[in-house]
């Protein structure tokens, strides 16, 4: 079995921010609180994970940690994502892989888990309780209102599976989705301190990248388990999401499991 821990401070797996760093950032160690997925031989107690078992058996198969595994790439999820929580932490609801066709084979680029505040969430869309699951998973109102909603805590949490992908190419990427958005929005120098983010990462596989909007109006980036920035940015915010939960997503498999399992919260 896992046992879910808290541990106090800026602190991440396998890794962490300095306090000196987190000053520096405006942010204070006192004010952090994770959930630390670390393998305990504590057979008595079980995984909190927020969404129930039900909706977790639909998002691949059971990791050895206690989380679920992306059928593709074999990653592991945990069941929870917390930043700056004290209560609900945003719960593992959308599991997929993202893929690029390289000359004739099909590459998984990165591993995707998509966090979500579900009771917040059921609060917040409480005028979609009365659509069945199916109408739920189909409706692009649905998501949008995801993305849309400032009170629903969202993460992105994205594990590097391809040797062939670097910094440069995976900005990229990113930026050719995002630049659009952001100039529509008026922010184009978003980008700019999106990208210094990642000054000096190095891209290997197993890299973890997540991106949490807590609010809808800041996004904070963490990299291998440090917390590289905060960018005050609604629009950044909501186009990161829409790339993932728009109508043409980067990862349908994340999107579609996504749906169906917050759905599936609604009726419980």
């Amino acid at each position: 079995m896992v046992v879910f821990k808290t541990r106090e401070g800026c602190q991440m797996p396998e890794g962490g921010l300095e306090s000196g760093n987190a000053t520096a950032n405006g942010l204070k160690a006192e004010n952090f609180r994770f959930w630390s997925a670390r393998a305990s031989p504590f057979s008595g107690a079980a995984p909190m994970a927020s969404l129930s078992a039900s909706i977790l058996s639909g998002l691949g198969r059971p990791g050895a940690k206690g989380g679920r595994e992306e059928p593709h790439t074999g990653y592991e999820f945990p069941p929870e994502y917390c930043y700056l929580r004290t209560k609900q932490c945003p719960s593992l609801a959308g599991l997929g892989v993202r893929s690029k066709k390289i000359i004739v084979k099909d590459i998984n680029v990165y591993a995707l888990g998509i966090y979500v505040d579900v009771p917040a969430a059921k609060s917040a869309l409480s005028s979609f309780k009365k659509k069945s699951e199916e109408e739920l998973a189909k409706d692009q109102g649905f998501y949008d209102a995801v993305v849309s909603a400032a009170s629903v805590e969202k993460t992105l949490r994205l594990v590097i599976s391809s040797r062939l992908v670097d910094r440069k190419k995976f900005l990229e990427a990113l930026e050719e989705r995002l630049a659009p958005r952001l100039k529509q929005a008026g922010e184009p120098g978003v980008m700019d301190e999106f990208r210094r983010q990642f000054d000096g990462v190095h891209f290997e596989r197993g890299l973890e990248i997540a991106f949490t909007c807590p609010d809808n109006k800041k996004l904070v980036t963490n990299i291998g388990g440090q917390q590289k920035g905060t960018i005050a940015s609604g629009a950044l915010c909501s186009s990161l999401f829409d790339i993932y939960l728009g109508s043409d997503p980067v990862s349908k498999d994340a999107k579609d499991t996504f749906g169906r399992s917050l759905a599936a919260s609604f009726k419980q």
